[in-house]
């Protein structure tokens, strides 16, 4: 009894050295296998190897002396020379997408307790291993997911811009003279920078994708202390040139706000009145008010003049269209920026069109 005790501890603190090397197995398996070949020999893991393919790459290593092949599952052990032998040999297979490995441990001599304690140690390795292969598998997942993400933002916000290239080589196009050349031009001069501004997030989000300051991608919520105040009406006015709308504004307002989610909720909401105005052969107008009160910043655009062709409530359904250009996620992505930085956005029925509206906190609110 005795003696069954002094194993037993020293297989506990033996154990606590294999628990410990969790954190390393997740940030690089097959390394920390090798360089902690001293512990896995200490708990009776004394023969150790692994085979298969390694994202992509053939891997094979093996730890102490040469385990017998099992050549059928379950079936008696041999040799390489064909031989039967008695030792015990423990196997586990591991399989995932780009991962695929062989693990046997072979308990040659162990007898008794120590071969107890050694199969136990083994469980609890494959354990870790197959914890570790899991963890890595689900990160591979996450970052692919939110590539993904922040790429279906960023191809609709490319679909914008392409769209905006395509309205000024437009109204470049159909110049009549010098003066109209001239005006066109100093008009482009005039939006060149707001222009520029929304190129280089997108440049920027392309490169790191988890970027967390471009309009294009689903922002957590910014705190609004230290943003600088934004002038509501001065954003408008720039993002109707930009898109080349009349406003009729009504009120004004400075807000401390994200100007990212701004940015979106403009660029999309004024983006659709300009393509739907000039599809439907209309005057590129919206109407907007601004109010504000102890609690909130309302923004309201009007375009009663533009005929809803969709349900309302699909209006920021993702994939959804509002138009013949219109295929996209437009709304949705300006619904969801302005509600990651503490607003809303929804829409109600206006005549035959909508009022789009907009709220924004108060700071203290």
């Amino acid at each position: 009894m005795f003696w069954l005790r002094y194993l037993s501890r020293q297989h506990r603190r033996r154990m606590d050295q294999l628990l410990a090397l969790r954190e390393a197995l997740h940030d690089d398996l097959l390394g920390t296998l090798v360089l902690h070949q001293q512990t896995l020999a200490n708990l009776g893991l004394r023969s150790l190897d692994w085979r298969g393919n390694w994202y992509g790459s053939p891997v094979f290593t093996r730890l102490g002396a040469k385990i017998p092949i099992n050549l059928h599952e379950g079936g008696p052990l041999l040799s390489f020379d064909g031989k039967r032998i008695n030792d015990r040999v423990l196997y586990q297979r591991f399989q995932y997408d780009d991962i695929s490995l062989e693990f046997r441990i072979g308990l040659k001599g162990l007898r008794g307790e120590r071969h107890l304690f050694a199969v136990q140690a083994a469980e609890v390795l494959f354990a870790m291993i197959q914890g570790a292969l899991a963890a890595r598998q689900l990160a591979l997942v996450a970052a692919a997911s939110q590539r993904a993400r922040v790429g279906v933002f960023l191809q609709h916000d490319m679909r914008n811009l392409a769209q905006w290239v395509q309205l000024v080589a437009d109204d470049f196009g159909s110049a009549q003279n010098d003066g109209e050349l001239l005006a066109r031009a100093k008009r482009l001069r005039k939006n060149a920078a707001l222009a520029t501004s929304r190129a280089e997030r997108m440049s920027q989000a392309l490169l790191n994708p988890v970027w967390q300051a471009s309009a294009s991608a689903p922002l957590e919520a910014h705190e609004a202390a230290g943003l600088d105040p934004l002038d509501l009406a001065e954003h408008i006015r720039q993002a109707a040139e930009l898109h080349q709308i009349e406003v009729q504004l009504v009120g004004a307002a400075q807000v401390d706000w994200d100007s990212h989610a701004l940015a979106a909720v403009l660029d999309n909401v004024l983006g659709n009145v300009s393509s739907l105005s000039r599809e439907r052969m209309l005057p590129a107008s919206c109407r907007i008010l601004v109010t504000q009160d102890a609690q909130s910043t309302v923004v309201c655009f009007e375009t009663p003049q533009i005929p809803l062709e969709i349900p309302l409530e699909k209006l920021f359904e993702p994939w959804s269209s509002s138009g013949s250009v219109n295929k996209g996620l437009g709304m949705y992505q300006a619904r969801k920026q302005a509600q990651a930085a503490g607003g809303n956005l929804f829409a109600e029925a206006l005549g035959t069109g909508i009022r789009v509206v907009l709220s924004i906190p108060c700071k203290k609110s």
